[in-house]
């Protein structure tokens, strides 16, 4: 935290916030007098070497909206002409795509190009028809990924148009890629009904080896697991009960440990269990024997404080539960994941879900709640001293769950 001269704290520069500015080098004092005055924390990194014009590029992360467009304001107001170009990256960065198909084919000659071509096709067709069991063997199905959200759950926002979540499932899907080295697209679906998901996720199953719900309500993602039945047509993931409830299952483990609690014996309240998708079998399946779901919606606001009292932790999955005094809290809102550089101190989907989808599409076996309790037991077995969790790009944690995983599946007789 970071303070002004009025003495209150601000939260750290975020990346979320920034823009990036040219300037010449005779406007560099002017750019540190507005940074003195800032409202808010405000960081900055310079290029080290001039672009070709002599101009320097500084990029300024704010601490939040109102001193980005605070700063923007101040550049441009007192560099005037000297403020040569402004760029917003996460603007830049949204408009790219976030990621692109390669060509894996050799393409280099004309003998290439004919290995693409109607009668080489008609062949492979051919054959896959008359033995659908090699379409993995002579496709790329078997690393292609379909990433799916009806943009119903983005973020805490309210449903959206179905074209409004691509940047947040781009970003899932570079983040999946960058774990698993999958082929993952991101697939946006436009429809009110949820019926519609369910037919989307068999559509789509032929040219797929798993689908994964993301950014989608979990009210709906229940309904259309159970619409696909206990045999989809394709393996199905998603990213609370195969992502956020695994994750915040191993940080309730190490939560405990970490505080000497022994947690085959500790006293556990979940509020809000029905926001966790599975996590409540998973807490008991962790060894967490004394367990009290609290619904928040149902009670008075107070009425934690009398439930919890005495309590070793409370696992709130709504952020604005209020415990007993002395009553540690491990706040797990789904829609609010904790930002990249604070994943040891807070659970995300992205601490199990590519492990899991990597077992489950290296095994070619759905997963099971025995295989979700092996991942988190290889989240906890992974988690450094004194942490609640390892960081989400830990080098080896995607392979240890995937590992861990894999196993369970190849033993569960279901």
């Amino acid at each position: 935290m970071s303070r002004d001269p009025s003495g209150r704290d601000h939260p750290p520069a975020n990346p979320a916030f920034s823009v990036l500015i040219h300037v010449p080098p005779n406007a560099a004092d002017v750019v540190e007098s507005v940074l003195a005055d800032a409202p808010g924390a405000v960081s900055r990194r310079t290029d080290e070497q001039p672009d070709a014009m002599g101009a320097f590029r500084i990029t300024l992360d704010a601490d939040g909206p109102r001193t980005l467009a605070w700063l923007t304001d101040a550049l441009t107001h007192r560099l005037g002409a000297d403020l040569l170009h402004t760029q917003d990256p996460v603007f830049t960065t949204a408009s790219t795509g976030k990621l692109t198909l390669r060509v894996c084919a050799a393409t280099t000659t004309g003998h290439d190009v004919a290995l693409l071509d109607a009668d080489a096709d008609r062949r492979v067709v051919s054959h896959l028809a008359a033995h659908p069991e090699h379409t993995d063997r002579y496709t790329g199905r078997g690393h292609r990924i379909a990433l799916i959200s009806d943009a119903s759950a983005v973020l805490g926002f309210d449903a959206l148009p179905a074209d409004a979540v691509l940047p947040a499932l781009e970003s899932q899907a570079v983040h999946l890629r960058r774990a698993t080295g999958l082929d993952v697209f991101p697939l946006p679906v436009a429809t009110p009904r949820v019926e519609d998901i369910a037919q989307a996720v068999s559509l789509l199953a032929p040219g797929f080896a798993a689908a994964v719900l993301v950014h989608t309500r979990l009210d709906r993602v229940t309904t259309t697991r159970s619409l696909l039945g206990p045999t989809p047509p394709v393996l199905l993931l998603d990213a609370v009960n195969d992502g956020l409830a695994v994750a915040i299952a191993a940080a309730t483990v190490n939560a405990l440990v970490n505080r000497g609690v022994n947690p085959l014996s500790a006293r556990v309240v979940l509020v809000d269990p029905a926001a966790g998708g599975d996590l409540t079998g998973l807490l008991i399946a962790s060894g967490i024997a004394d367990l009290t779901l609290f619904d928040p919606f149902a009670h008075r606001a107070d009425a934690l404080r009398d439930v919890a009292e005495g309590t070793d932790l409370i696992v709130d999955l709504t952020a604005f539960a209020t415990p007993p005094p002395g009553v540690p809290v491990l706040r797990a809102r789904p829609d609010t994941p904790p930002a990249f550089p604070a994943t040891t101190s807070g659970p995300r989907p992205l601490h199990a879900l590519p492990g899991l989808l990597t077992a489950a599409t290296t095994t070619r076996r759905p997963i099971t709640l025995p295989a979700r309790v092996a991942a988190a037991h290889a989240l906890i077995e992974n988690t450094p001293r004194d942490a609640l969790l390892p960081a989400t790009d830990q080098p080896g944690l995607t392979a240890a769950v995937a590992a861990a995983t894999a196993r369970a599946l190849d033993t569960d007789p279901t």
